[in-house]
């Protein structure tokens, strides 16, 4: 009998914190389709009045593109928060 090792996949989580008012702009802006407005709708407010967006790279870059046309003072959180990656 011959054992095939376990391949796990590695995935990079980001944690966006942007401010309510900075996800409120990228919300209204998002198209209802995009992964980027379900992280959005999903994002969870903390005790110190911000917002946190759990996301995978691909998603993270997609917010920040949308954030550089719609929202740029949204736009250093999110590049940090891509400069620092989880991996989950």
């Amino acid at each position: 009998m011959q054992l095939t090792p376990k391949t796990e996949t590695l995935r990079v989580e980001v944690l966006i914190e942007i401010s309510t008012d900075h996800h409120h702009s990228l919300l209204k802006r998002a198209s209802e389709a995009s992964p980027v407005y379900f992280r959005l709708k999903n994002a969870v407010k903390t005790e110190s009045d911000t917002i946190l967006i759990p996301c995978d790279a691909g998603e993270a870059e997609m917010l920040l593109q949308v954030a550089k046309h719609f929202c740029p003072d949204a736009v250093p959180a999110i590049e940090a928060a891509i400069k620092e990656p989880k991996l989950a």
